[in-house]
């Protein structure tokens, strides 16, 4: 948006608005020694001067022409749609729909956005979005403790660490108890004060569980608890199977896949899904379609509202204070585009490449994929030189893959490796030369 600059007639007539003669007036207020006199910045420029210094700015900027890193932010093609429709200032400058009855077209695109994330997941209810799908993990945990009343969770160790930290703090808060497990400790850790089992798939290492299978050998030990799945690139659900149709609790993910840039690792999307049995203990907010009393047109409300801004404090089931309803309008748009054909293309481009990468670089000497399970679009290879191989990799216009010790200070020469529709041949051809040099 331009600036509209304004003139001393301008301010003038802004002042008289409001009963007041000065701009000294308008802030008297404020104690004096809180005020600031005066701010050290340079002298004003003209505007096609101001658009020069920007773009010299921006030119620090680096830009890679391909990119190997993904761990929970991942870059996918997005249609020119999206911006298109995003852009649109009935949208961009939407907020809260306090009065539903004067925001019905943000209403009618967050009642479809549900829909179409209901659709994808296969699962039963969809609210209208958390902040990112750390956060939504971390309210699926709080949740379930509320349906089951008991406080103890247990995650499985193969999910982000960050979303690990997420849901850790925010039990803290909450009094409830966590507990990290493995796949050769989880079955033993459940109990009968278990609120529920958090795990990841594709997880953090891209590795694809079978769930199904994984959740009934949770139901066979322990029926009372709830199983809660998350992800990080629901792109996937173009062609593996949905949550809803493994019998999954409460299914929460990373939106930013669908539609989102990195954006210097935000501003992401919290997706947020259960079973319809759950959702009058569901976060945040839901739409609703609903008639006229007196007529047949339709119209969009706010079905449910659980935060504490709209009910008694005691009684909400989450502190959330607003939600991403641009990121999700911008995911709406997105999973509209592709269509079923089109997100099944794409994940089926991100297997395809990544396993591709995967058998390529596993054959170079020096080099071992550690994956046992099948994978998506991520996987963890053993390098002789994480930091020589991060190096060249950016001398040849490429982001790296992740260096997992940044997390795990004992996974020495392990990177996390990320591979998806968008890069190309080149770039691929390139990541691999880079490898067979360093093993020489």
């Amino acid at each position: 948006m331009d600036f509209i600059p304004h003139d001393n007639e301008d301010i003038e007539k802004m002042l008289k608005a409001i009963g007041i003669h000065s701009i000294e007036e308008l802030f008297k207020d404020i104690p004096g020694n809180l005020r600031i006199n005066g701010l050290n910045l340079p002298s004003g420029i003209s505007e096609p001067e101001l658009f020069n210094e920007l773009e010299q700015l921006s030119k620090k900027n680096k830009v890679y022409s391909g990119s190997f890193l993904g761990a929970g932010c991942y870059y996918h093609f997005i249609p020119s749609l999206v911006e298109f429709i995003v852009s649109r200032s009935e949208f961009y400058t939407s907020y809260t729909p306090y009065q539903a009855e004067a925001s019905q077209g943000l209403l009618q695109a967050l009642f479809e956005y549900q829909s179409a994330i209901s659709r994808l997941t296969k699962m039963e209810v969809s609210n209208a979005s958390t902040y990112d799908g750390s956060m939504a993990l971390a309210e699926a945990a709080i949740m379930s403790c509320y349906i089951t009343g008991r406080n103890k969770i247990l995650i499985h160790n193969c999910i982000h660490p960050e979303y690990i930290e997420v849901v850790k703090t925010y039990c803290w808060g909450h009094g409830m108890n966590c507990e990290i497990v493995s796949d050769s400790s989880l079955f033993s850790s459940l109990s009968d004060k278990t609120a529920a089992v958090l795990f990841q798939s594709p997880n953090f290492y891209g590795e694809v569980e079978n769930i199904k299978e994984f959740v009934g050998r949770i139901r066979k030990k322990k029926s009372g608890c709830l199983i809660i799945q998350t992800m990080t690139d629901p792109t996937c659900l173009g062609i593996l199977t949905p949550p809803g149709d493994a019998d999954i609790d409460i299914f929460v993910a990373e939106g930013q896949s669908l539609g989102l840039p990195p954006s210097f690792g935000g501003p992401g999307l919290g997706i947020f899904t259960t079973k319809n049995k759950y959702l009058r203990k569901i976060p945040g907010r839901l739409v609703g379609q609903t008639r006229e009393i007196n007529g047949n047109k339709i119209g969009y409300i706010l079905t449910l509202q659980a935060r504490e801004q709209h009910v008694r404090r005691e009684k909400a089931t989450s502190n959330i204070c607003t939600n991403q309803a641009l990121c999700a309008l911008a995911s709406l748009i997105y999973i509209v585009s592709l269509g079923g054909t089109g997100l099944r293309e794409v994940a089926i481009q991100n297997i395809q490449k990544a396993n591709y990468v995967k058998k390529k670089i596993s054959k170079i000497n020096g080099f071992k994929v550690l994956n046992q399970k099948p994978i998506y679009n991520e996987f963890v290879v053993k390098c002789p030189n994480v930091e020589e191989f991060k190096a060249q990799c950016k001398e040849y216009d490429l982001l790296p893959p992740l260096d997992l010790s940044y997390y795990y200070p004992d996974k020495k020469d392990l990177m996390l490796t990320c591979v998806t529709e968008i890069n190309s041949k080149e770039n691929i051809d390139t990541f691999l030369t880079i490898a067979k040099n360093l093993s020489q």
